[in-house]
Formats: structure tokens, C-alpha cells, sequence
């Protein structure tokens, strides 16, 4: 992330904020467009490969193809290459872009939210929309009533993650009604965050982060493995991927026997081919994965994105149980900002009991 200078002027940051925006955007733009030209590129060598195969062989029409093939491939791995590219910078941007926002607001001022601001004053936090401090949406939570964690968030069994300030507050401060008494918010991680903490004299709980300093990435090793099959997943996968297979056999018909219709047939040969190929990926997936590492848990949903793994250190429990929620048995992995529930596979809590007692217990 890059820190922009703050212009002394309110309308030249309004000015400059827009134009980070602006370059964010039109880095995300030129992902969707490459990655769409990426995809567009590998069709047309599927395509090209099924015509080497079903039409009439002659020289001139296979070095055609040929070459058409090649070029489809390159192009492929050229578009991806670019997304790749594009799709880092349009992250970097959009932090740069952030940052600049929150700066505008004032050094001490950070997003906890879509266009919210956590404001760190003399005694208390400000929580208020980015515009201002309007009249009747402005909160003041005094700090005697505040805890903040620092958490780093990992999605896989390793050291490296992203890391957060979470910030724990009474929920009748945010939150009109419900049952839970502490309601969470969450800051991006950054040294001036850290350095504002340290100046209003807050302590940050939890896992200390880096500082600046470079940190190594190990990969951590499981000891024990659970898996928990998603057979409704399963079934549901094998019979799409049935009907993938039944799309290429009368896609590869039509082109043969009805030439006015070949590329017809061929589209729909390559797209029941893709929808095959992707659901046999859902199978292999459909399903859950809890491991015991000796550095700490892990936890995988069944052919969900990363949103739904996660991986917690020893460190981060202060106790594991199992509860009940409707009609389903779970894990309870209770950390000091919150509760991760898993689904509890056969033996997995016993063995969790035998790994680690002192956190273990009802």
C-alpha cells in the first residue's frame, strides 16, 4: 500500500480521492476484461481441437488450425498473466485509495465499515458515517468499555495471513435490539492504527502482529485428519456431470451428421465439457475437513470459498466445547473476540480432547 501525500486543501483531496478511486476501478475493469478474454481463449482451442478431430484432414486446413491453436494458447496464458497482474494492482489500489480516505478524515480515522468511520478522540471512540459527524448518527463509546484484539486471519495451515484489529464493544451501541451483550467491528491492520493505539495509551490484546518486521511463511503439518463427506453435494454433482457428458455426445452428433449445424454442435461440445469437468471438480470437493496441528486447528467447509476455512492457533482458544445448535451437534472453538463453530465429525472432538485437555471440557 502507498502512502499518498494529504493535500492541504479539502477540495484538492476530494479531487485526489477521486482519482484513486478512479485508477482502482479502472484497474478491476481491465481484470474483468482480461480474464474474460482469458476464458474466450481457451474455448477457441477447445474448439479448434474438436475440429482437428471431426472435420476432413487436408494440409492447408490443419496448419490453419494449427496455428490457431497456438495462438489461442498464448493468448490464454498471456490474458491470464495479465489478470494476475491487474488483479494485484486493483488490490493495492483500492488500499491506497482507503487509506487516503480515512486520512482525509483525519490521521486518527479509520473505515470499520462501508463508508464508517471508527474516530480515535481524547476518551472515547466516535463511530460516524465518513461525510461528518452528522447530528443524531455520531456514537461515543467511552475506551473503559472497549477491548481490542489483534487478529490475524488465516484461511490455511500456515503462518501468513491478513491481519485485523477487531474491536469489541457493548452492542447496545450499535445495535437496537438482539441478544448478544458485545458487538464486534473490524479495522484493516496498519502501523498507524498501531501508532494511534499506543498514543491513547490502549493496550491490543491477542496475537502481536509483525510491525513492519519480515515474518517467515511455514506451512504447518497436520497430525490428525477428519473428513466429513457431503454425499447430497455428491450425488447432486455426478448426475450434472452425467448431463455435461450428455451435452458433449450430442453436441459431437450434431457437428457430424448435421455439417450445416457444426459449430452448433461444437459450442455445445465445449460447453457441456467445461460443465462436466467443473462439477466432477465439486465432487472431488463436497467435502468438510477438520485437522489437529501441533501449532493449532483447522477447519475446511465443504466446497465453500475461503470465507469459510479457517485456521486458529492454540494461542487464540480460551476454550473448546460442543454445543448444540437446532438439531445438529457442533464444536464451540471460543476465542477471546468470538466463537467458531465446526460440525462435529465422529471422534474429532475426543481427539481434541486428548490433544489438548487443558481446553477441552463442557
Amino acid at each position: 500500500m502507498k502512502i499518498i501525500p494529504l493535500p492541504q486543501d479539502r477540495a484538492e483531496q476530494e479531487k485526489k480521492a477521486r482519482s484513486l478511486k478512479a485508477v482502482a476501478k479502472g484497474y478491476n475493469v481491465c481484470l474483468l476484461g482480461l480474464a474474460i478474454a482469458a476464458i474466450a481463449c481457451l474455448v477457441g482451442v477447445l474448439v479448434v481441437v474438436i475440429m482437428l478431430e471431426t472435420g476432413e484432414s487436408t494440409p492447408a486446413r490443419d496448419t490453419l488450425l494449427y496455428i490457431l491453436a497456438g495462438s489461442f494458447a498464448g493468448g490464454a496464458l498471456l490474458f491470464a498473466g495479465g489478470a494476475l497482474l491487474f488483479g494485484r494492482l486493483a488490490q493495492e489500489a483500492t488500499l491506497t485509495h482507503r487509506d487516503f480516505a480515512e486520512r482525509c478524515c483525519g490521521e486518527n480515522c479509520f473505515f470499520v465499515g462501508d463508508g464508517t468511520i471508527a474516530q480515535f478522540e481524547k476518551d472515547c471512540l466516535l463511530i460516524r458515517p465518513e461525510a461528518g459527524a452528522e447530528k443524531g448518527k455520531a456514537i461515543r463509546v467511552p475506551y473503559r468499555e472497549i477491548r481490542f484484539h489483534s487478529v490475524c486471519t488465516r484461511t490455511k495451515p500456515q503462518e501468513k495471513g491478513k491481519w485485523s484489529v477487531v474491536i469489541e464493544l457493548p452492542a447496545h451501541y450499535v445495535m437496537k435490539r438482539g441478544d448478544a451483550p458485545r458487538a464486534l467491528i473490524e479495522a484493516d491492520a496498519k502501523e498507524r492504527l498501531y501508532q494511534t493505539l499506543e498514543a491513547c495509551g490502549l493496550k491490543l490484546l491477542g496475537e502481536q502482529p509483525p510491525r513492519g518486521q519480515a515474518r517467515a511463511n511455514v506451512r504447518f503439518r497436520a497430525k490428525t485428519k477428519f473428513v466429513l463427506p457431503d454425499d447430497a453435494k455428491r450425488r447432486r454433482c455426478l448426475l450434472y456431470a452425467a448431463l455435461g457428458v450428455a451435452l458433449v455426445v450430442a453436441g459431437a452428433l450434431i457437428a457430424v451428421f448435421w455439417r450445416d449445424f457444426m459449430l452448433v454442435g461444437l459450442i455445445l461440445s465445449v460447453f457441456g465439457l467445461f460443465f462436466a469437468v467443473r462439477q466432477l471438480i465439486g465432487h472431488s470437493r463436497a467435502k468438510g475437513l477438520f485437522a489437529l496441528f501441533d501449532e493449532g486447528l483447522y477447519w475446511r467447509e465443504s466446497g465453500r470459498p475461503e470465507a469459510d476455512r479457517f485456521f486458529l492457533k492454540w494461542s487464540e482458544l480460551v476454550h473448546i466445547k460442543t454445543e448444540t445448535i437446532g438439531e445438529k451437534r457442533y464444536i464451540a472453538a471460543e476465542c477471546a473476540y468470538g466463537t467458531y463453530h465446526i460440525p462435529d465429525i465422529a471422534g474429532a472432538y475426543e481427539a481434541l480432547c486428548a490433544f489438548r485437555p487443558e481446553l477441552c471440557g463442557e
